[in-house]
């Protein structure tokens, strides 16, 4: 396990405070901290355990998370050590779905013991909010919640892995030719307008891509030193899925055409453009997660997503 996948004494101390040191377990609760036989001393059977595995091999580890995000309190839960040991030794029957909301829950009935009418105030604003931002995975609510460090890179790196993620599964079953869809035969006559309409039509994506990755990412976040809006960033993320979707709808619209002899050589040189784009989008939440791992206080950070054409692209356009 990396030193990154671990969870730092202030995390594991932040857990069990937000806890109240009690199992989070809905059927066990035990309390995880009292007194030691010494006046002086104390015990604790209380652990921080991943919802996440931290590691290859260990329960519910997801290959696709970076080692900042195995290692934040997001993916963390308070239980008792016999509780830790359970979960991890059935993750089929405790899926980190369930851990989740064995969290928000114990959280919410510690926060009601504390406060109940602030607490109760706190969680009707939390459902409407939550509601109005849509299906999220329960990582990302956990990080509109919570809203710790670098939150705002965390929640866009997250949202966009969870909106483009089927669309790559699908480019990559494309690509592999594991699906057909329904093939269009274009005449002779309209086949000059439908080379022109694709290139119209990958122009006007490119120019959405590049609005969204230049502007509307950094727009959402703030300036610096103010906090992003979580509306904005999703909804971000979101127009960026629309993209990509509408990216490999136009791919499978090449791919599933017939067009008169004439065209063919240029059709095919369409082939595979959309899938760069596809497969640049996947590397705008793995660069963020790379940036916030090394926790920057400050600085500039570039990332350059170039769209290659397919070798020959111009000398065989000027040709046709």
């Amino acid at each position: 396990m990396g030193s990154e996948d671990r969870f730092k004494q202030s995390i594991v101390r932040t857990l069990a405070k937000r806890a109240a040191s009690q199992c989070s377990n809905p059927g066990c609760g035990a309390v995880t901290c009292g007194p030691a036989d010494m006046p002086s001393g104390a015990i604790n059977i209380g652990e921080a355990a991943h919802i996440y595995g931290a590691n290859p091999g260990s329960a519910r580890y997801d290959p696709g998370m970076e080692s900042v995000d195995r290692g934040a309190i997001t993916n963390a839960i308070w239980l008792c050590g016999n509780c830790h040991k359970m979960i991890d030794d059935d993750p089929d029957k405790y899926p980190a779905g369930l851990l989740f909301e064995w969290h928000r829950e114990h959280e919410k009935e510690i926060a009601e013991r504390v406060g109940k009418t602030a607490a109760d105030v706190r969680r009707r604003y939390e459902k409407r909010h939550l509601e109005g931002l849509g299906r999220l995975s329960y990582l990302a609510e956990r990080l509109v919640l919570e809203k710790g460090d670098y939150w705002e890179y965390l929640l866009t790196a997250e949202v966009l892995r969870s909106e483009v993620a089927p669309i790559v599964r699908r480019w990559d079953a494309l690509k592999r030719g594991l699906y057909v869809g329904k093939f269009v035969r274009i005449s002779k006559e309209d086949s000059f307008s439908w080379v022109s309409d694709r290139a119209y039509e990958m122009g006007q994506i490119v120019n959405a891509f590049s609005g969204l990755t230049n502007y509307e990412f950094s727009r959402s976040w703030g300036a610096a030193g103010v906090p992003g809006n979580d509306v904005e960033i999703v909804g971000v993320c979101r127009l960026f899925g629309e993209v990509c979707r509408s990216t490999l709808e136009w791919e499978e619209s090449v791919r599933f055409a017939r067009v008169d002899s004439c065209f063919e050589e240029v059709r095919g040189l369409f082939v595979g453009v959309a899938g760069t784009l596809i497969e640049n989008a996947v590397r705008i939440p793995d660069f963020l997660l790379e940036v916030i791992s090394k926790k920057p206080d400050s600085g500039h950070y570039e990332l350059v997503l170039n769209v290659k054409l397919p070798d020959g692209w111009a000398t065989k356009s000027e040709r046709l």
